[in-house]
């Protein structure tokens, strides 16, 4: 059976969330009385920053890191912002900031999104009709639906896959105290452990491996960040595929592409024969 992560797997983020970066970063040149252009240079010099330092910035929860800042616009946009702030010398509370950029910058924001899939993606989807595939996302059900269904009236073929959407699936989510999973792993050329214990995630893929009277060896799952689509299902027994993009983390790659149950993607095409 097959797992496909959505956002950043069958899409492409980069070009999906270019408006949203846009629209965050004039927000930000607003309420810091900064030049739209001192702005734009600041966060691509911070970018860099956080991109060649996975250690130490990443997606937040509860005081941990549970993905990596780099991977897309979205999560990029956090740790630049709060270094914006920084050499500006505004908003110093922390409090005040991440109610500002977490909550209302960050939803008024995404809803200039565009929608923009992944070149061969369409093909992938009818190349994999009539399989045991199954989409696991954080994002909500009915919008990946609606996506999926704009695919189908472009292409055809693809309407099958909206039935198989199970959203809200959080990821990112910790619960510690769930002893069932052992607490973390350790990669090569990253120095912060990679959590496993995403007790809800780890609940929705085992209910729909037992639906498929899968083993987890039968299982592979497709996604775009290794820490928060696959390793979890890695640790469990499954094969993994990261389907990557310029943003991915060298260590990333360098991990899966010396795993024997690992795959980088580079093409959505070869997917289907992934499951061969």
């Amino acid at each position: 059976m097959l797992i496909l992560d959505f956002d950043g797997t069958l899409t492409d983020a980069e070009k999906e969330g270019a408006p949203f970066r846009a629209g965050y970063l004039g927000d930000i040149a607003v309420l810091t009385g900064t030049s739209i252009e001192d702005v734009e240079a600041m966060a691509q010099t911070f970018e860099a920053e956080v991109a060649a330092d996975p250690d130490r910035y990443g997606w937040m929860f509860h005081g941990r890191i549970v993905a990596p800042a780099s991977v897309d616009p979205y999560l990029r946009i956090m740790p630049v912002a709060r270094k914006i702030f920084d050499a500006t010398g505004t908003f110093q509370s922390e409090a005040d900031r991440t109610h500002l950029l977490d909550g209302i910058l960050y939803k008024y924001n995404y809803t200039k999104t565009t929608m923009a899939f992944r070149e061969g993606a369409a093909q992938m989807v009818a190349a994999l009709e009539g399989t045991a595939t199954h989409v696991v996302t954080n994002s909500h059900t009915e919008p990946v639906k609606a996506k999926i269904a704009t695919l189908d009236t472009q292409y055809g073929h693809c309407a099958w896959l909206a039935e198989r959407v199970h959203g809200r699936a959080q990821k990112y989510i910790l619960d510690m105290d769930y002893d069932a999973l052992p607490e973390a792993m350790s990669v090569p050329n990253l120095d912060r452990p990679i959590y496993l214990r995403r007790r809800h995630y780890f609940e929705v893929l085992d209910a729909l491996r037992k639906e498929e009277g899968a083993a987890w060896s039968d299982v592979l799952v497709v996604g775009d960040i290794f820490e928060l689509d696959l390793s979890l299902p890695l640790h469990m027994g499954a094969r993994v595929g990261l389907v990557v993009n310029p943003f991915t983390p060298k260590y990333e790659r360098d991990f899966l592409a010396s795993h024997d149950r690992g795959t980088l993607i580079e093409s959505l095409a070869e997917v289907p024969a992934l499951l061969g």
